[in-house]
């Protein structure tokens, strides 16, 4: 016997504990303490560890057991299911809507006389559904009373501290308190059952189908995405980040969801529409720049199998905040309330993975009620919003009593403590399962309109597994190329197919068979996109499993000449070649071949876009060890970039012109350059020397005094010093025409050109004016005390002054 089942013995009245040890014939007297037995006096006998011993014997409990009824046996085990202790109204409301015995409400004070089942037919719902449940009445004859008070009266139920019953029966079951299990009782229960043994993920039930729902999920991401992709300027966002009312008109007439709100006027007005945009942001399919909504590249989420895809979308809700189920909750107002873009509070994270905890021991495959699991989670997870630190229970909905900050309140009317929970917990609990688990295709509903009722799916098994998902291969339909340009894809329509298929074909419709045409403009787009002839011969006989018709070939090919006339590109990698045997012998290369692009010239080739490491890697192993250039560097002149390669910088310049190397070793391309206006330094060797003689000669050479400057800017540790930088354009002549500094007398009168024209006309004022300042100076006040200082500097630089 544990010290809490032996608390709960000496808080239960002794009146209570004779009644006990009289029903379980313990072979124990009861010992009273000094006063009258009969009154409910918590002072505990005296032989309270004797009467525990007997009264928790592990052989007797497991005896007891299997005695109890239907209803008795379900009280015990839900209550050791939520950790052996619960409120009994949340209890009695939970077990009527499981439908163990009925929840009917009376008038009168006469007993509930109702026979045991299960309903089979879910209660209609009317127009208003989203309202509090009713606590079934108690009644001292009902059917849950009576089966508190039997395991009240046999000892295998406890009141909690908190139940006050002075006056009143302690086996009563109509009383609003805690109920609790002994441990050792639990102990008993959990060897002849096991919790688990409905469990949804056991690893052996795992399958690999996903079922229709996540497969209608991928199909929805698709086309959100490709009609995203097919607007160029993408979709405008308002300035809270939500679509404007002309893109969500736009969305909601070419993506076909089973419920569309035709009033909508926000895109939270359609929360399945509003989830599917913000999943794609999640995967990084559609980004937002400039208050646009754009479609990124899509093949490579799109080439993982349908199982991966959907435990990623999956573990994406689970485990990022970017939904929130708070601004959702039905038939409640929060206030201020979150942003339709702020991320979930910890808090709605913590309750959402505890959610998809729960939704893991019910059972597969069964319709049950929505208000019955969220019953159940009311005594499973009493503090499933509103942490217990954070004030009453009776409070928690205010705004200074929750982690939140919000006030909560029905449409109608304030929150009570009670139906509180089953408003703003539950209505949580209701926009996560009619919401993105609904969406996800881990549960389905018995109606799209005011559910009142879930189905955990088969599939659902699948989904949620933590299992890394098997490689296997995309559902792939028959593509048919017909000798008119029309393309007919038969089902199983995979998605990357259909990606694959947009870049260079014109979608007609989209079916359980996708239909497309090639066209001129539809191949020449994608030939703008970089894709090119031969590439899409390969992806149509990929997919067709055999060639195209030859007309159609013959067409790629001349819409890519016509469309290749006249190109510019940018940021292209090329590979030139001193020989053209060893070019044929590189594209006639099976693992060199995806690679390389077009050949442009016998000696020159294209390098596949982001291929160039991949490219050199294969080249060394072939014992090439290729020379990597870069053309036209925006920093130096056109004519002098083939000097310089890429590197890092080599040398600290220091104030008076010396080059200090970094390295042991330079660039000898950057070493053989700088010495062209740089002097060897003779008494320490590898440091160099820039000085008035070496630049001017430089100058003589050819060199430009901004390919000097813009040399040693990139190639010195943190660039040229300041005082430096003057004297070389000192001495190469950077300031001219003028590079003399006078000082002005003061004082100095600013005022526009017109009023200067108009006073020099007046000659009374003009004799007292001195002359006017040269406009292609600058003018910069110098305090008095500075202006010795200053010029004292400027000369050090060079610079003749006046």
């Amino acid at each position: 016997m544990e010290q809490s089942d032996l608390d709960l013995l000496q808080l239960a009245p002794l009146y209570h504990l004779q009644a006990v040890v009289k029903a379980r014939r313990l072979p124990v007297a009861l010992k009273p303490p000094m006063g009258d037995t009969s009154s409910p006096s918590p002072t505990a006998p005296s032989n309270i560890s004797e009467i525990g011993r007997f009264l928790f014997d592990e052989e007797a409990l497991v005896t007891l057991l299997g005695e109890l009824n239907k209803i008795e046996s379900a009280v015990l085990l839900e209550l050791v299911s939520c950790g052996g202790r619960a409120n009994s109204r949340d209890l009695a409301l939970y077990l009527s809507q499981t439908g163990l015995f009925p929840n009917t409400q009376r008038t009168d004070n006469s007993p509930v006389h109702e026979p045991l089942g299960v309903m089979t037919e879910m209660p209609a719902r009317n127009a208003a559904p989203f309202l509090p449940p009713q606590y079934p009445v108690p009644y001292p004859h009902g059917s849950f009373e009576q089966a508190i008070r039997h395991l009240l009266s046999l000892g295998m139920l406890f009141w909690g501290r908190q139940t006050n019953f002075a006056g009143r029966d302690y086996t009563s079951g109509i009383h609003d308190g805690v109920l609790i299990v002994p441990r050792t009782l639990q102990i008993a229960l959990l060897s002849i059952w096991d919790p688990d043994e409905h469990a949804l993920l056991r690893t052996a039930s795992i399958s690999h189908d996903i079922g229709d729902g996540a497969r209608t999920l991928q199909r929805q991401l698709y086309l959100y995405w490709f009609m995203v992709a097919s607007q160029r300027e993408g979709l405008s966002l308002l300035s809270n980040g939500l679509l404007t009312r002309s893109s969500l008109r736009y969305v909601l007439e070419r993506l076909p969801l089973k419920a569309q709100n035709d009033q909508a006027r926000l895109e939270t007005d359609v929360p399945h529409l509003f989830f599917l945009r913000m999943l794609l942001m999640q995967l990084g399919l559609l980004y937002e720049r400039r208050s646009s909504l754009y479609a990124a590249e899509a093949e490579a989420f799109f080439a993982q199998s349908l199982l991966a895809r959907a435990r990623l979308c999956f573990r994406i809700l689970k485990e990022r905040p970017f939904w929130n189920e708070m601004l959702f909750l039905p038939e409640v107002n929060v206030r201020p309330g979150p942003g339709p873009l702020e991320p979930a509070h910890d808090e709605v994270m913590r309750a959402r993975q505890i959610m998809l905890e729960r939704l893991q021991h019910e059972p597969v495959d069964q319709l049950g009620e929505i208000t019955a699991l969220i019953a159940r989670t009311k005594i499973h997870a009493p503090y499933l919003l509103f942490p217990r630190q954070y004030g009453p229970r009776a409070e928690r909905y205010s705004s200074g009593s929750n982690p939140y900050g919000w006030d909560f309140r029905l449409r109608r009317g304030w929150l009570t403590h009670r139906e509180g929970w089953h408003m703003v917990e539950g209505g949580f609990i209701r926009a996560l399962i009619t919401g993105p688990l609904c969406w996800l295709g881990v549960v389905a509903l018995d109606r799209e309109e005011y559910p009142s009722a879930f189905r955990l799916l088969p599939a659902a098994m699948t989904i949620m597994s933590e299992e890394e998902p098997v490689d296997e291969d995309q559902p792939w339909g028959r593509l048919i190329v017909q000798p008119n340009f029309e393309l007919v894809l038969l089902a199983p329509v995979s998605e990357l197919l259909l990606v694959k298929l947009d870049h260079f074909a014109e979608r007609v419709s989209l079916d359980l068979v996708a239909q497309y045409r090639l066209t001129k403009a539809s191949v020449t787009r994608a030939i703008q996109q970089g894709l090119h002839a031969e590439q899409i011969q390969h992806e149509l006989e990929q997919a067709a499993g055999s060639e195209i018709p030859q007309n159609v070939r013959y067409s790629i090919v001349e819409w890519e000449r016509q469309a290749r006339r006249v190109e510019m590109w940018q940021s292209s990698t090329l590979l030139e070649v001193a020989d053209v045997a060893l070019l044929d012998r590189l594209f006639a290369d099976e693992e060199m071949r995806p690679l390389l692009g077009r050949r442009l010239t016998p000696l020159l080739a294209e390098v596949a876009p982001g291929q160039l490491e991949a490219l050199q890697q294969i080249l060394w192993t072939q014992d090439f060890l290729p020379a990597l250039t870069a053309a036209n560097d925006t920093f130096l002149p056109q004519e002098e970039s083939a000097l310089e390669p890429l590197s890092e910088p080599q040398w600290h310049l220091l104030p008076d012109g010396q080059l200090q190397p970094i390295y042991e070793v330079l660039n000898l391309y950057l070493v053989a350059e700088i010495e062209r206006f740089c002097e060897r330094d003779n008494e320490r060797p590898g440091w160099l020397h820039i000085s008035r003689t070496s630049l001017l000669a430089a100058l003589e050479r050819g060199l430009s005094l901004e390919y000097m400057l813009a040399f040693l800017e990139r190639f010195c540790d943190e660039g040229i010093p300041g005082s430096l930088k003057i004297r070389l354009k000192l001495w190469g002549g950077g300031y001219a025409p003028q590079s003399q500094i006078q000082v002005e007398p003061a004082p100095l009168l600013h005022l526009s050109a017109q009023v200067l024209q108009d006073i020099q006309s007046d000659a009374e004022v003009r004799s007292l004016l001195g002359t006017e300042v040269e406009q292609p100076g600058r003018l910069i006040r110098v305090e008095p005390e500075n202006l010795e200082r200053v010029l004292a500097l400027l000369r050090e630089r060079g610079f003749p002054i006046e």
